[in-house]
């Protein structure tokens, strides 16, 4: 039996990942829907308090990625009305989505992270703080949107150019490795995947647009030893953070050390037909629409 029954989807925004909140929106929409739910599609902005106050919903379906979205702003828009809502809260969102914070406090709790620089846009081209290769990533952003493996200074020039909206980055030493996801729901690690990309790295368009060429292996091609410690390391993170609903975490294997590296934590994983904690969620039995229906019902007031 559903928990509510008037759902306000919330989709689309105003960050780079508009248009993964977009296709991801269409799928749970579909659900929902079959799901005998009353759905209210609204492309969140600056409006939404109103919007959601004129509605007058028994729960908020959160589709949103990227900044506002997932950063705790959205977050602390919906408390204000009361609405139970889905995924994490604003502090866990908050910390998740900060690349800088949320590193200092996996390092601080002993989580394995990359060596990490967070430097200013305008001091790249004369920084020297790691060998080639060495990647580059904005602080608050997700879908691995912005991010780059730099080989060269002709790769930081490049890279300047096509960010330059961006006021600072953080520079991550480069570990080669075995790209292993996590998903959590709930209270439980329910599963791992390892993805190959087609590209040098699972970046956006591997994410979300690939036509075939990133291979998604399930279970990964680690030993059943390693496959339990990734989990129970994602799992105690989503914990850490204090996270709500689901999250995926994304690790490398170290080629070299064997050792696991979290990359990072995401509080609303992608719903689209190639996002992974789906496909992890339906190879434990868990298909697309109870996955729905479980997030939803999970939904709650101050997360």
């Amino acid at each position: 039996m559903n928990k509510y029954k008037k759902v306000m989807l919330i989709y689309g925004g105003i960050s780079s990942e508009r248009e993964i909140s977009i296709i991801s929106s269409k799928g749970i929409y579909d659900s929902l829907i079959q799901n005998d739910y009353e759905v209210t599609k609204v492309d969140a902005d600056e409006l939404l308090e109103e919007q959601i106050n004129k509605i007058k919903p028994d729960v908020i379906f959160n589709a949103l990625h990227g900044y506002w979205g997932e950063d705790g702003q959205v977050q602390s828009i919906i408390e204000k009305t009361k609405v139970p809502y889905t995924h994490s809260g604003v502090e866990s969102s908050r910390v998740a989505m900060d690349k800088s914070m949320s590193g200092e406090r996996f390092i601080n709790n002993k989580i394995l992270y990359p060596t990490t620089e967070l430097i200013h846009l305008n001091e790249l081209l004369s920084y020297d703080g790691f060998a080639y290769p060495f990647v580059l990533k904005p602080r608050n952003d997700g879908s691995s949107v912005g991010v780059s493996i730099i080989k060269n200074s002709l790769d930081k020039e490049k890279y300047i150019l096509a960010n330059s909206h961006l006021k600072e980055v953080l520079a991550q030493e480069f570990i080669k490795g075995k790209e292993i996801q996590v998903a959590v729901i709930g209270n439980q690690a329910i599963g791992s995947i390892e993805i190959v990309p087609k590209n040098e790295f699972y970046d956006y368009e591997s994410k979300y647009f690939d036509s075939g060429g990133t291979q998604h292996i399930l279970p990964p091609r680690i030993s059943k030893k390693e496959k339990e410690l990734v989990e129970k390391i994602a799992l105690h993170t989503h914990k850490l953070l204090e996270c709500k609903g689901i999250s995926r975490s994304d690790f490398i294997l170290d080629d070299e050390s064997k050792e696991f590296y979290l990359l990072e934590l995401n509080t609303q994983p992608g719903m689209t037909p190639t996002s992974l904690v789906p496909e992890i969620a339906k190879a434990e039995g868990m298909e697309f629409d109870k996955l729905i229906n479980w997030i939803l019902n999970d939904a709650s007031t101050n997360r």
